[in-house]
């Protein structure tokens, strides 16, 4: 193994004189040692698959700070080359160890045609098909796409997309490939006939998209029911004078047999709202006549949340633009009320999108319907929370069991200084709570602050004592002690050291910053002394990696109290 790194670092020297010239010397020789790193992984007798496609993410890395400096000169060429040669040997290497993978040889190929290596190109494909073929459709999609696109080769294209479809007959994305090869050639061939200007014959097969007319026939037969792939059939038609008896022909297919699948009415209205050269209250006007075509016809749930889906996001900015899309939102959403078709969600975006003054009806219809909803509830929560804290305090109580740890700590603010804080302490922290775990963990600052103004110093003490030692909580607990430890009029420095040690017990193990701020509160208010001792017990408590950070976090704290 050694012997072999040993050779292929000294076939690299050549390269690495040419590096030198591009990169300063320190760069040269990171790229050198992460290569020789990189060469042993590939010679491992366990190999895996991320041994090469790491190596080749860092080569491609290194061709791109080359390409970056934007040098045309010999070095830099033929620097790119050798890369790309490389590349292209680790890519071979791997495929030896690793040749059911198709991803990989979808990389593989990408990368030739990336790097316009042709001639490699045509033999990757064909060893792909040949080991892929018969399991995956995607080789043939990929294999169509490069023979037509970038070798230029139609029969080739044509003869894999005749085999693909053999060997998988219901594969949508092989027909919509072979579809679109089909027109994008027939306009290719137009253009050439336009351009020598010889005469155009509408009725030749090759001109006027009657090959491409037999794929969709083809695909009538074998994937009858995939409304997506027609649809994008129907699109591409569009694109092409030539198809547009082919387009109307798609259309009245598409019309004749998913006229009550919602999808289909979905994409048609979502078409006409996303036309590209019509003004926008056209767009929408349009978009929205498909979908009350639509719920004349399909009136189900699926159907109606399409349709309102879409009409939200249409209204998605209705706070800053035209009254008419907030009459539109008021209008719609009403009659979808009326007509009991809104869900929780609906209601909640229909909330967050109108004004103020219609707020609370929405709110009362949303109830009425969905009385414990949580994300109605908390809605309702919110809006009310300002102007009524009480109010909303009897609603949260009533349904605490549904409510989200964001709308604990909402309450818990409003009326922290209310006699009800104590109240909602006590549900959450008394020994028999059931209280979800986060919902303790996020109001566990809140109830130490809490006990210090309205308890005794002990008693918080005890609390933060039986919270720390709990699952679940993390190192804010001491922080907060600390403060309230500090704010006392005669500080108690061992309390506060107990504390610290307390925390460090159970977080030491991951949390610097702790350490950090046992480290700085013994300088400002302990004994300096004692520094040396927390700190090599930091490093020994610490994990390996937080370890490495804490010594550099330590070196910059102490810098900045120094100063």
């Amino acid at each position: 193994m050694a012997e072999y790194v040993q050779r292929r670092k000294e076939d690299m020297i050549v390269e690495i004189n040419l590096l030198e010239i591009l990169f300063k010397k320190s760069i040269v020789k990171r790229i050198v040692h992460q290569r020789e790193k990189f060469e042993y992984r590939m010679m491992r007798r366990n190999k895996q698959k991320s041994d090469f496609t790491q190596y080749i993410v860092f080569l491609k890395s290194v061709m791109k700070k080359i390409q970056k400096l934007g040098l045309e000169n010999a070095e830099s060429l033929k620097l790119i080359e050798q890369h790309i040669s490389r590349i292209n040997t680790i890519y071979r290497t791997a495929l030896k160890y690793f040749k059911d993978d198709i991803s990989l040889w979808k990389e593989y190929i990408k990368f030739l045609v990336k790097a316009k290596r042709f001639r490699l190109l045509q033999y990757a494909i064909d060893s792909a098909l040949l080991l892929h073929g018969h399991i995956s459709d995607e080789i043939y999609v990929f294999a169509i796409r490069q023979e037509f696109l970038d070798l230029k080769n139609i029969q080739k294209a044509r003869e894999l997309y005749t085999t693909g479809l053999r060997l998988h007959k219901k594969s949508s994305s092989l027909y919509l490939e072979a579809f679109d090869i089909e027109l994008t050639y027939s306009e290719i061939l137009t253009q050439t006939v336009i351009k020598k200007k010889q005469v155009y014959k509408p009725d030749d097969p090759a001109l006027n998209g009657s090959i491409a007319k037999a794929i969709f026939l083809s695909a009538i037969d074998n994937v009858a029911n995939d409304f997506s792939l027609f649809f994008k059939m129907y699109q591409k038609t569009k694109d092409y004078n030539f198809a547009s008896y082919l387009n109307e022909e798609i259309r009245n297919f598409l019309q004749t047999n998913f006229s009550s699948d919602p999808i289909y009415w979905n994409t048609i209205a979502n078409n006409e709202l996303n036309h590209p050269k019509r003004p926008e209250k056209l767009r929408i006007k349009n978009c929205l006549d498909k979908y009350d075509e639509a719920l004349s016809i399909v009136d189900t749930d699926e159907m109606w949340n399409l349709y309102l889906n879409t009409l939200l996001q249409i209204t998605s900015d209705t706070n800053k633009t035209e009254a008419y899309k907030r009459n539109l939102l008021r209008h719609s959403m009403f009659n979808a009320h009326a007509k009991n078709r809104l869900k929780p969600i609906h209601y909640v975006q229909w909330v967050n999108k109108s004004k103020s003054s219609i707020t609370n009806e929405i709110l009362e219809w949303a109830l009425e319907k969905y009385p414990n909803d949580p994300s109605i509830l908390e809605v309702k929560i919110k809006n009310l929370v300002e102007s009524d804290k009480f109010g909303a305090y009897e609603i949260f109580k009533q349904h605490m069991n549904l409510m989200s740890v964001n709308v604990w700590l909402l309450i818990t603010e409003k009326i922290i200084e209310e006699p009800q804080a104590k109240e909602i302490f006590e549900i959450v922290f008394s020994d028999i709570s059931e209280c979800d775990e986060e919902v303790k963990k996020k109001l566990g600052s809140s109830y130490l602050y809490w006990l210090s103004r309205n308890n005794s110093l002990e008693c918080t003490r005890n609390a933060f004592q039986k919270l720390i030692m709990s699952t679940g909580r993390d190192s804010s607990l001491c922080n907060t002690i600390i403060k309230i430890e500090t704010e006392q009029e005669k500080m108690d420095i061992h309390k506060i050291r107990q504390h610290f040690i307390i925390a460090c017990m159970q977080f030491g193990k991951t949390d610097k910053e702790l350490w950090m701020d046992r480290i700085l509160f013994e300088l400002k208010y302990g004994s300096p002394k004692t520094v040396s001792n927390v700190y090599h017990e930091a490093l020994t408590t610490l994990n390996n990696e937080e370890s490495d950070e804490f010594v550099e976090l330590y070196t910059k704290k102490i810098l900045n109290y120094n100063k």
